[in-house]
């Protein structure tokens, strides 16, 4: 008897079973030995998802051929537990992110704020150009890092990034504001191109039922990264004179951009050929091993899988979605609306800082130095209680949280209290609103199929536009009705990108 077993995350589906020949009867037996001590070479080398508790000391194997087969094991599974994508990629996440916040998070608002003669429209149209150009990017690279190789996107990422900042160092220097929309255009294609064949890769590099701990992971090394930039950024402030002119913020832009290069060139060390597909389809030969070994647990397994296999063919589609679809799409939905939530305001919070509060800049890198620390702490409490509660749940629960602080910090700063008080607010804020995109985009790649992985990982370039597009609505909200007024839009759109989430509790399994 022949059965081919394939083994997902939500468990066991039977491909197909069909009647050994009477010739085959002859010699099964001997065949079966054969076939388990071939087995025993390579069953511990996969990962806990994708076995049925196999255990190779329930084959006939004598006791010295056993002994070496489980040394064999235990060096290959010392050797082959963890793709080498994973470090590069969290490294490469770490040092770009390091940059990247040095010279894009309040820096960049900073020095355009003062190049337009304090014009906040003039901030988020920049911004927005760094968001159509990642979109545009971003569509046509997730196609094409499925259908051709990942790193080959990466390499043209290389190249990209490269250009642009040599373009932004030109930029920060002349002083000269089209050369610096030049640049953040080129940036947002750099983005469009990596963060898709990136994401997709690390996805790919990961075994089933450990995404959401290393996406939580290379989350944590962001936000670290995160604080590292605006730590640097404080320091040279400090050194320079700790005012707000052009020449400071260009000095400490350049420095962000070469921390930037140095994050640019792992690209070139990320391969296709690191992926742990090869120990999905060592599963497949497993499990058709250990079904011809003993007919007994196959007929279990399949009883098993006729009985869980009914119920999913029964589940009705949900709001017109397929069934299979509605996880993804509906959570991609709600990271879009709360991306235009948090555009709106992301680029205004340094404006605030700097009219209406009057803070130094030492004062915001320290707040930016901050957000970021209290983001990993909660991005790790909200990961083990995702486990625990829910995914769905959790993230609902911590965009709430962090909306009533939005709330609190505008009523404090409009009933006059100290400023350390609103900068509480913000910190508290920040850290819960920020929190969850780990778990949101663990859902996403959890739900979805391999081979469109790179699609799936393009959208987040959508939620990027929607994120530099808001910026610009912000910038046109802060112009006529006040800052204040672009915060509590924020506040509102954010608890409407919650619905989505809200429909999917009973759906996500964790």
């Amino acid at each position: 008897l022949f059965c081919c077993v394939m083994t997902t995350h939500d468990g066991v589906f039977c491909l197909g079973q069909k009647a050994a020949s009477e010739d085959e009867e002859e010699y099964g037996d001997n065949r079966q030995k054969e076939l388990a001590l071939e087995a025993s070479s390579s069953i511990y080398s996969l990962k806990e998802p994708l076995l049925l508790k196999c255990n190779p000391n329930d084959s006939e194997i004598g006791g010295k051929e056993a002994g070496e087969a489980n040394n064999e094991n235990a060096q290959y599974d010392s050797n082959n537990t963890q793709s080498k994508n994973i470090p590069l990629i969290l490294t490469y996440t770490f040092i770009v992110f390091a940059g990247r916040s040095m010279w894009s998070q309040s820096v960049l608002s900073a020095m355009v704020y003062l190049l337009r003669n304090n014009n906040p429209e003039s901030v988020g149209f920049l911004t927005s150009i760094m968001g159509v150009s990642q979109l545009v990017a971003s569509l046509p690279s997730g196609v094409l890092a499925d259908m051709h190789r990942r790193d080959y996107m990466l390499k043209v990422g290389f190249l990209v990034g490269t250009t642009a900042f040599v373009v932004t160092v030109y930029a920060s220097f002349s002083e000269s504001f089209g050369a610096l929309g030049v640049s953040l255009a080129l940036w947002g294609v750099f983005y469009g191109i990596t963060n898709t064949s990136i994401s997709a890769l690390f996805a790919d590099s990961i075994s089933e039922g450990e995404r959401s701990y290393y996406f939580t992971q290379r989350m944590m090394l962001t936000k670290l990264g995160c604080t590292a930039g605006p730590t640097a950024s404080l320091v040279m402030f400090a050194i320079l004179g700790d005012d707000w002119t052009m020449k400071d913020c260009a000095i400490v832009m350049t420095f962000g951009q070469v921390i930037c290069l140095f994050g640019i060139l792992i690209l070139c060390f990320l391969r296709d050929e690191y992926i742990v597909e090869h120990n999905e389809s060592m599963a497949l030969e497993v499990e058709r091993t250990e079904a011809i070994v003993s007919i007994t647990e196959e007929n279990e397994v399949q009883q098993s899988c006729d009985h869980d296999t009914e119920p999913r063919e029964s589940q009705k589609s949900l709001l017109c979605l397929p069934q299979h679809r509605a996880v993804p799409v509906l959570t991609v939905i709600s990271d879009v609306l709360a991306g235009c939530a948090a555009g709106m305001s992301t680029r205004y919070y340094t404006i605030f800082f700097i009219d209406n509060l009057q803070l130094s800049p030492s004062i915001v890198s320290l707040l930016y130095i901050l957000s970021p620390l209290g983001q990993m702490v909660m991005h790790k409490i909200a990961y083990i209680s995702g486990r625990k509660v829910g995914r769905c749940q959790i993230v609902v629960i911590f965009k709430w949280i962090g909306t009533s602080f939005m709330i609190c910090m505008i009523l404090a700063y409009k009933h006059h209290l100290h400023v350390s008080i609103i900068c509480i607010l913000y910190l508290l804020r920040t850290s819960f609103a920020n929190a969850t995109s780990n778990l949101t985009k663990s859902i996403i790649m959890d739900s979805v199929p391999r081979n469109e992985r790179g699609k799936w990982s393009a959208l987040e370039s959508v939620n990027m536009f929607s994120w530099s597009g808001s910026a610009a609505l912000g910038g046109l909200l802060v112009s006529s009705k006040g800052i204040l007024f672009n915060f509590y839009v924020t506040a509102a759109l954010q608890l409407v990108a919650t619905l989505p989430l809200i429909v999917l509790f009973e759906r996500v399994k964790d």
